[in-house]
């Protein structure tokens, strides 16, 4: 790192975070990548996910921590104004926004089991509205006849969801399971944002926290939470989401009290603390190990303290790169889906919906069923189509927030 960048304090709050926006759109890039490489046949195991009996991970299985971990910087950036003047019309808004995260995240999770002969809709017509009212219900600056008609829309959606019944889901009607991930992100974003406030922002007692939040889980697991009601277990996994699912968002938190307007430090500094975090991260998360090994399905406390360090050291080269050496010009193409992630997120599935409603033929992907070399390509190639109609959706001011 050149002396006068190490030297130089990073950009005042008035500049956005660059790194993060890049980064994040990196993740959303390895997302539908990896998503599209799913039961692809002849592909390297290393981009297959790890399957529910394993002691580690490979690259799919970083994705979600990544979306947890930027969520977790994100929110002292946007809630450090709020610490100690907690109003009604905030916890309104934290509320709306995990809500519609978590109702979004259930009818996702309930998608493969969609009856399209009970219900009233095709299966692609039905999806194809669902994503229709989110876009109305989130796109940034919506006025209050679109937000009134998508919540008329998504109401009609919920009401006339039909499911086919099995071992998870003993209703035709939407029922949550595992909230999907999208849900799962809504329950953590809640947790963190009012522990942040109820921690008046301190790094301190977050420190705390997060280590509550790994007891949380691990305790758990062990039984010392069987006290209570079952239909609380049954509508959220307690030490899954709210322990180690929320302890990942907490520690991209503390990461993000480094940029706070009043933190004046410098990029030495911050890169000093991220450095340490991180290996102190991946420490912990490898001498806890032996308890329940590095497994992503279980969401075990070495799995999200290895994934958080992993993903802090990425992030940290992205923080080098981009917001202290200034070398941005690479990053561009990442930018749109890091600055407009939610419609990034559901652009292939709202392009798959669109394309069986319209009867098209997949010409877009012709390599699935051969695999190896020329699926890989292949994916990289619908993965930049995915990229472009996010980019052209920025462009034109369709971006959505929740």
């Amino acid at each position: 790192m050149p002396p006068a960048a190490a030297s130089t304090a990073t950009s005042t709050a008035a500049e956005r975070l660059t790194s993060l926006d890049a980064f994040r759109g990196c993740v959303i890039v390895a997302m539908i990548w990896v998503n599209y490489l799913a039961g692809m046949p002849a592909i390297p195991y290393w981009l297959e996910h790890a399957g529910p009996r394993a002691d580690g991970i490979s690259v799919p299985d970083l994705v979600f921590p990544g979306f947890l971990f930027m969520l977790g910087i994100a929110i002292p950036l946007a809630l450090q104004r709020h610490c100690g003047q907690v109003t009604p019309a905030l916890l309104g808004r934290l509320l709306w926004r995990s809500g519609s995260l978590m109702l979004a995240g259930v009818v996702l999770a309930n998608a493969y089991r969609y009856d399209a002969q009970a219900a009233l809709l095709p299966r692609a017509a039905y999806f194809l509205l669902f994503y229709v009212a989110m876009i109305l219900l989130w796109r940034q600056g919506a006025g209050k006849r679109e937000l009134a008609a998508g919540g008329v829309l998504m109401l009609f959606l919920l009401a006339g969801f039909r499911g086919e019944l099995n071992a998870e889901f003993s209703s035709p009607w939407l029922q949550p399971s595992w909230w999907g991930i999208l849900g799962m992100i809504g329950w953590a974003y809640l947790l963190c944002s009012l522990l942040y406030l109820a921690c008046r922002g301190s790094s301190t007692a977050l420190m705390g926290v997060l280590a509550l939040l790994i007891v949380l889980y691990m305790g758990g697991t062990a039984g010392s939470l069987d006290f209570l009601p079952a239909r609380i277990n049954a509508f959220v996994n307690v030490p899954q989401v709210l322990g180690s699912t929320a302890a990942n968002v907490l520690a991209g938190t503390l990461v993000g009290q480094l940029f706070l307007r009043g933190a004046a430090l410098t990029h030495g500094q911050r890169l000093r603390f991220m450095a340490w975090f991180a290996l102190g991260l991946f420490a912990a998360g490898m001498l806890l190990r032996p308890y329940h090994h590095i497994n992503k399905i279980a969401a075990t406390e070495s799995y999200t303290l290895v994934c958080s360090a992993i993903i802090l050291a990425l992030f940290l080269v992205f923080y080098v790169v981009i917001d202290v050496w200034r070398w941005r010009a690479w990053a561009v193409p990442l930018l749109p889906a890091g600055t407009n992630a939610l419609f990034a997120y559901i652009v292939p599935d709202l392009w798959q919906q669109l394309a069986d409603m319209l009867h098209l033929p997949r010409f877009w992907w012709p390599c699935w069923e051969t695999g190896g070399a020329a699926g890989l390509w292949n994916a990289a190639a619908v993965t930049a189509l995915m990229l472009l109609l996010t980019a052209l959706a920025t462009r034109y001011g369709l971006k959505l927030k929740f």
